[in-house]
């Protein structure tokens, strides 16, 4: 592949996304896992059961699978089994595609009380599917996402999500492209922490709330 070119010519390259095993270059990239596993957890304190998830969770995807991974410990850590007629593909980060698949989870007829979009963009337009079908956010339907991107905080009702720490990630990877450069050293890729941010979209805690 061609970073693969590149690293073999010699350039240095540090770069922002999923750490893979056997990649030929350093990632700096956030605990999509844990940042996964936290959301959910959060929704189902809130009382929500059944709830959706939307994004591309295949090896195309590793930053989107790995917040899969984290959703579905999560839910088995609640004693509950992950649902694949909860699972839909979103082949990309838009709102057109939150949008799209929200529309098919509707079509398929499941129940459910929450929506984690893989991306801000996926959840907003997954908000502007359920606008149309009638649902009420977050009375009827909680909806969170990943990443906090400027837009989140401004929709109504504003998106809870995790926060990815951007500025943390272009310092790291400035700071080891520096280090790579004058010691000649490759540095291990790493990981920093996410953040809960928690907003009106999920709502006050549900009364049927068991755990």
């Amino acid at each position: 592949c061609k970073l693969e070119k590149l690293v073999e010519q010699g350039t240095h390259l540090v770069r922002w996304g999923a750490v893979v095993e056997g990649q030929p270059d350093i990632s700096v990239g956030c605990d999509n896992v844990h940042g996964g596993e936290a959301m959910t957890a959060h929704l189902l304190g809130m009382g929500r059961r059944r709830i959706a998830f939307l994004g591309d969770i295949s090896e195309h995807c590793p930053e989107f699978s790995d917040r899969y991974l984290g959703h579905c410990r999560a839910l088995r850590a609640a004693g509950l089994a992950p649902d694949p007629a909860l699972q839909v593909d979103a082949a990309h980060s838009t709102e057109q595609m939150g949008h799209e698949a929200l529309r098919a989870l509707l079509a398929r007829g499941v129940d459910f009380d929450a929506v984690f979009g893989t991306s801000d963009l996926i959840a907003l337009g997954a908000m502007r599917a359920l606008a149309e079908a009638g649902l009420h956010v977050p009375g009827q339907v909680a909806v969170v996402g990943f990443d906090d991107i400027q837009l989140s905080q401004y929709v109504e009702p504003p998106l809870t999500t995790v926060r990815v720490p951007a500025h943390q990630i272009g310092a790291t990877s400035a700071q080891m492209l520096l280090n790579i450069i004058q010691s000649g050293h490759r540095p291990a890729s790493v990981f920093l922490e996410t953040e809960l941010v928690i907003r009106e979209s999920c709502g006050a805690r549900l009364k049927n709330d068991r755990l």
